[in-house]
């Protein structure tokens, strides 16, 4: 993994997924604000994704999902 990666993902479908600490802190922990301290989730469900979804916004974005997270935190 480069050392300015934050993370660095292999997912299911053949593709890696990556972003940089200064990345994640200015756009998603800004978007998102409620994914801010969820990075180790977010990491285990591109690599493991419950359900994957192309976006109505792009052919070439991709949404990833795990249900099993989410329920096991609001239980």
């Amino acid at each position: 993994m480069r050392e300015d990666f934050l993370f660095d993902v292999d997912t299911p479908l053949g593709f890696r997924v990556h972003t940089t600490r200064n990345y994640w802190q200015t756009r998603v922990c800004v978007k998102h604000a409620d994914m801010q301290d969820r990075l180790d989730e977010v990491v285990e469900t591109l690599g493991h994704p419950e359900e994957v979804r192309r976006s109505t916004k792009g052919a070439d974005v991709c949404l990833f999902y795990r249900w099993s997270i989410r329920a096991a935190m609001s239980a």
